[in-house]
């Protein structure tokens, strides 16, 4: 992010990359168009639509900007650093991480909200391009309940999950919202992402 967001909780906001995030979203686009997705998705927030329309130019396929995979809604956190929320609401993060729907912030999105417009957004994409690999690029609260459905964690555990900025996930999914996890992320193993 722009050095004026770092450290501080954006989630919807549509903060800009730094010039090294633009150079590194950039240098991973030629290797997910090769793949020969039928085609792109992404949020509507930059810096995830930056990458997504360089992947589908590449590849010479659709962009699908869906709204549905804008990243977690943060409420009245959302700016604040992790100094300014302790201050105005002590023990908030602990509560969060500790329990995402219960501890959500104010005037934010509860995890049940955010896995149900992830899903909705989702499954009609995987229904309409049967057999077709998609390339999605969205935020790290959005793939980790898409992870944590197809892991079979709780909110809390999944909250313990999730991909680094620019990390990627291979899974096999249809339109009924079952499927497969086909490569672990970095840092996580095949057996816990499997355990249920």
């Amino acid at each position: 992010m722009a050095a004026e967001h770092q450290g501080r909780l954006y989630g919807g906001a549509d903060v800009p990359l730094s010039a090294a995030g633009l150079a590194a979203s950039r240098a991973l686009a030629p290797a997910l168009a090769a793949g020969s997705p039928g085609a792109v998705c992404c949020s509507p927030l930059q810096r995830a639509r930056l990458l997504a329309e360089d992947i589908a130019t590449r590849a010479r396929v659709p962009l699908l900007v869906e709204p549905g995979f804008r990243e977690l809604d943060r409420g009245q956190w959302t700016g604040l650093s992790q100094d300014e929320l302790e201050a105005r609401w002590p023990g908030a993060l602990a509560r969060y991480t500790a329990d995402p729907e219960a501890g959500a912030a104010p005037g934010g999105e509860r995890e049940s909200q955010l896995a149900a417009r992830v899903w909705a957004a989702l499954l009609p994409l995987v229904a309409q391009r049967p057999g077709q690999r998609l390339v999605l690029v969205a935020h790290a609260h959005v793939l980790r309940v898409i992870l944590a459905r197809l892991a079979g964690w709780t909110p809390s555990e999944s909250m313990l999950h999730f991909l680094p900025p620019l990390g990627t996930l291979e899974v096999r999914l249809a339109p009924d919202g079952q499927g497969e996890l086909l490569a672990p992320p970095p840092g996580i193993g095949q057996r816990e992402l499997l355990k249920r």
